[in-house]
């Protein structure tokens, strides 16, 4: 059986849709498959400046969602929108997965309105891999939802071990993002959530960013707000040769389907290494994985 193909939502980025073909361009180069969701015109065009006319299928979307939009009303009102298209492939079963450099907001909203979520996730939670040790660790949230109760971030352990699994860990070891190690550290938030994840054998406490720069936890939990800023306060600090052109994307967890999301500034190269991401992550059915540990076993992607 043929590998899925991965949609992508071309028009995504600030470097669309140009950045989105060539990356596709070399996915495709390294046998993946990939559908090109946007204004037909522009994409085949690119492709023609690229030197690959006709070298990838296009799915025609003649409508965008533009970051300064409201995500909601903008994903309701384009129905024809590319990050619209390229999640209804994924629901019709046409694409394993999405990738979309585009609005976060957008993305998350159109995998809520197309996909639906995970029974008992209140909010989807998007999962950046730092590159630190061998195999990364997991950060979630990483800007999916500012303000979550404490019992979200209980779920996000949870998904964040089904990925940690999927990335090869046999046996993941979870921590709170925290001032301290104490249990009493922190905000009402991290209090709270601390006194939920003392019951989930794979928490081994509070940590602090020393101690997942370091390596000591393969999954780490905080709220989308703080998650952001610390990922962003990463990327900011790294020397560039620090961080790999294949390092992949986030990936959004809770829904019913593989949904991927891209620096808004990704360039070939990222596109080229998210579509690889994209590629293991259905191949790997992480959704399904998710769902089972959470304990919904309804169908996925429907």
């Amino acid at each position: 059986m043929s590998a899925p193909a991965i949609a992508l939502d071309a028009m995504g980025g600030d470097h669309a849709p140009a950045a989105a073909v060539a990356g596709a361009l070399r996915a495709a180069a390294d046998g993946l498959s990939v559908l090109l969701v946007g204004r037909r015109p522009e994409l085949a065009a690119a492709l023609e400046r690229a030197g690959a006319p006709g070298g990838l299928e296009i799915v025609d979307a003649a409508e965008v969602v533009g970051n300064d939009e409201d995500p909601v009303i903008g994903v309701r009102g384009k129905p024809r929108a590319s990050i619209r298209v390229a999640a209804e492939l994924v629901a019709d079963g046409r694409a394993g997965a999405l990738l979309s450099a585009g609005s976060t907001g957008a993305t998350l909203a159109t995998a809520l309105l197309t996909l639906g979520r995970i029974g008992g996730i209140r909010r989807p939670a998007v999962a950046a891999v730092l590159p630190v040790g061998g195999d990364g660790v997991i950060l979630l949230d990483a800007g999916g939802s500012a303000d979550p109760q404490p019992d979200a971030l209980a779920a996000y352990a949870r998904m964040g071990v089904a990925y940690a699994q999927v990335r090869g860990v046999r046996e993941p070891r979870v921590g709170l993002l925290n001032v301290g190690a104490e249990a009493g550290k922190g905000n009402a938030l991290a209090r709270g959530a601390h006194e939920l994840l003392v019951g989930e054998p794979a928490f081994t406490g509070n940590v602090e960013p020393s101690e997942v720069f370091a390596g000591a936890v393969d999954v780490v939990v905080t709220d989308g707000f703080t998650g952001n800023v610390f990922l962003k306060t990463a990327e900011a600090v790294a020397r560039p040769a620090q961080l790999a052109d294949d390092a992949g994307a986030a990936v959004l967890l809770g829904v019913r389907g593989e949904v991927l999301v891209a620096h808004g500034a990704a360039g070939e190269a990222e596109f080229a290494g998210g579509l690889r991401t994209a590629h293991a992550v259905a191949g790997a059915g992480l959704s399904l994985r998710v769902a089972q540990r959470l304990g919904d076993a309804q169908p996925l992607g429907g």
